[in-house]
């Protein structure tokens, strides 16, 4: 309960109490189309109140997302759609049907039968079989992502096969870089292009750490750097189980204070600020585990700087094993002192998502030990060896064997331990 008073006297007074209206939007008028060859593909993912007009039943309680998708195949070859690609746990009509099968309006169950429920699900469902000169569309049921979604829709046929990727946000979430001025960002970037050593260079002088809500004090090390547009990151992080995060606003808080007391689920609770380049993190991302007290979250910054005409993020990422009460913020995350393990972790899931086309690390975090540890805002100690790992992004896949590895700075192994695994 105290953790409770203290997070709403903190944190409310600040907070914007307003909660969006937002009209329903037509999902297929926002539906994105992409082609290939001559197959194209045509998708949109539905919100919760896109999906109870939709079907009138709110899947959403039941985690359960729809994607409607329409497929024109205008070549010779009879095509599959993969639907392990979409989402590799995706409900069947029949499980959807399952879930509803004692659905009430008001306080009257529907007359319907589980059989009936089921063939309603099965007959909005998308083909799988796309046959010659021939046009397909329905609903594929995946698992439900509260901001944005990363999918994959994959075809294939006889010696032929299509993929299609897409990123697409979910209507009525408000992000954290929701109020952030990109276009004005990134037109400044534009007047600095760097190559390889001018970008290690300016990389290795950017300060150690993020600051704090004061804006001067050191907070979390700045140990990450992607390179490739806003949407390429987003897309890879959420290929891999990232939400982004939502504004910080009386419900949020609300949502969050709740998720910490009773160890419930939230995806997509708020992060505070931290600043760099005079302003508050672009946008925030996290993966959660069982509750909102255990995460790997990131921030990420746009740097003023381009490479080769890519934008460049300057990121800071940390696990936070617990809460705390802290004597600068009241109540806050601990964070894994270890913050050399959040940025391997990160790097293998770009792997993993098959987007890491090169590799470097630079340093510019500066050593710190276990006998000379540092802190962060909240006075949290955290152990590096110093350097920042630097990622370029892919919009193609790219197997782990094609990756490339920038003769730069060596990170060293945490598993040493102590103050040798700091030395220079």
């Amino acid at each position: 309960m105290l953790s409770l008073l203290l997070v709403c006297l903190l944190l409310l007074p600040s907070c914007d109490t307003t909660v969006p209206q937002t009209e329903p939007v037509d999902y297929m008028a926002r539906a994105e189309t992409q082609v290939e060859g001559g197959v194209t593909v045509t998708s949109a993912v539905l919100s919760p109140e896109e999906t109870v007009a939709a079907f009138s039943y709110p899947l959403a309680d039941k985690h359960i997302q729809p994607i409607w998708i329409e497929i024109d195949n205008r070549e010779e070859n009879e095509l599959y759609l993969m639907l392990l690609s979409i989402d590799p746990e995706y409900f069947s009509p029949s499980e959807v049907a399952w879930d509803f099968r004692r659905f009430k309006e008001g306080d009257e169950t529907r007359s319907q039968t589980y059989e009936q429920i089921a063939d309603y699900f099965l007959d909005r469902q998308i083909p799988v079989r796309i046959p010659p000169e021939s046009t397909v569309s329905g609903f594929v049921y995946t698992n439900l992502d509260p901001g944005r979604k990363a999918f994959t829709v994959e075809l294939l046929g006889k010696n032929i096969s299509h993929s299609f990727d897409y990123f697409q946000g979910v209507p009525g979430f408000r992000p954290d870089f929701a109020g952030v001025d990109l276009q004005s960002i990134n037109t400044l970037a534009e007047r600095r292009n760097l190559n390889l050593e001018q970008l290690r260079s300016y990389l290795e002088a950017l300060p150690c750490c993020a600051s704090g809500g004061d804006r001067k004090t050191p907070g979390d090390p700045l140990n990450l750097i992607f390179v490739g547009s806003g949407k390429t990151v987003l897309a890879a992080m959420a290929r891999q189980g990232w939400d982004l995060t939502e504004t910080t606003r009386a419900s949020t808080v609300g949502r969050m204070v709740t998720s910490s007391l009773f160890k419930s689920f939230y995806r997509t609770s708020p992060v505070s600020p931290l600043y760099l380049f005079g302003r508050k993190q672009d946008a925030a991302l996290q993966e959660v585990r069982s509750n909102v007290d255990e995460r790997n979250h990131m921030r990420l910054w746009r740097a003023p700087v381009n490479f080769n005409s890519q934008p460049v993020w300057v990121g800071q990422v940390s696990r936070d094993i617990g809460v705390k009460l802290s004597g600068v913020t009241g109540v806050t995350h601990k964070i894994d002192p270890l913050v050399d393990e959040a940025r391997l972790f990160v790097t293998l899931e770009t792997i993993a998502a098959r987007s890491l086309q090169a590799i470097g690390y630079v340093s510019g975090v500066g050593a710190a030990g276990r006998k000379s540890e540092r802190t962060n805002y909240t006075k949290d100690p955290y152990y590096t060896d110093g350097n920042r790992v630097v990622i370029f992004l892919s919009d193609d896949r790219v197997p782990s064997e094609s990756i490339k590895y920038l003769d730069w700075e060596v990170p060293l192994s945490s598993k040493q331990g102590g103050e040798k695994s700091f030395k220079r």
